[in-house]
């Protein structure tokens, strides 16, 4: 289980606290300044930058959850969040106590001004990048159970592969066409495999040795059909043959 981090519970805060309420609702629908109308689209506007390894689905699960324990502890929620069997809430984790209290009384832009650096409001360019992502993170979850050292290498190189912003411009430049073998998911399928392709980080990220470094989607990224990136990965080399 990822840690959730501090960056991660002040947006799990910011979304219980300033989640919109309507009189006729309810349930209180995403923060207005988010400018969707679903929990789920709020939560993968922070998914490229605090993700830490999870899945799209893991992660707005987690965000939820984080959300809902927050819920409990403020006094204008409409939502109940965690209780304890006593129907008190449930005491916060030790950070996400420091968090609570310290935006506690803070407006909503002095929030989002501490936490406006992990979003991207372009959530509506990544609607169909998003649910590309959901099918391959599923697909790779059963890949990995095996003991092939690809799934293992799948596993290490995917932190640039899955942001949706990356893969979107990767996308745009390189085509939908696979750079090793030609195949086009289009072609084969027809409206089924249209816009789908898989998203291949050149340069190993064990190479850049932990350090974060910029990657230029142009130069630092290629497009592969589900099985070239495979071999890819399992051959342990950056390019294909």
């Amino acid at each position: 289980m990822e840690k959730r981090s501090k960056e991660f519970l002040e947006v799990a805060f910011y979304l219980s606290k300033f989640g919109l309420i309507n009189e006729d609702e309810k349930y209180p629908s995403p923060p207005l300044r988010l400018k969707v109308d679903k929990w789920n689209d709020a939560y993968r506007i922070f998914y490229e930058k605090l993700n830490g390894g999870r899945t799209i689905l893991a992660f707005g699960r987690s965000l939820k959850n984080a959300r809902d324990a927050f819920d409990s502890h403020l006094p204008n929620s409409k939502r109940i969040g965690w209780l304890a069997d006593n129907k008190k809430p449930n005491p916060l984790g030790k950070e996400a106590q420091i968090i609570f209290d310290n935006l506690l009384k803070k407006s909503e832009s002095e929030v989002w001004e501490v936490i406006g650096k992990y979003s991207d409001l372009k959530i509506k360019e990544y609607k169909q990048v998003f649910e590309d992502l959901i099918g391959i993170q599923e697909s790779e979850s059963e890949y990995k159970t095996g003991k092939t050292e690809g799934g293992k290498k799948v596993i290490t190189s995917s932190k640039y592969e899955r942001q949706p912003s990356l893969r979107k411009d990767a996308i745009d430049i390189h085509g939908l066409e696979c750079a090793a073998c030609g195949f086009n998911f289009e072609e084969f399928y027809g409206d089924w495999g249209k816009g789908f392709i898989e998203v291949h980080h050149i340069q190993p990220l064990a190479e850049n040795k932990g350090e974060e470094i910029e990657t230029n989607p142009k130069t630092d990224l290629e497009v592969l059909c589900a099985n070239c990136h495979r071999m890819v990965h399992r051959k342990k080399t950056s390019h294909y043959p």
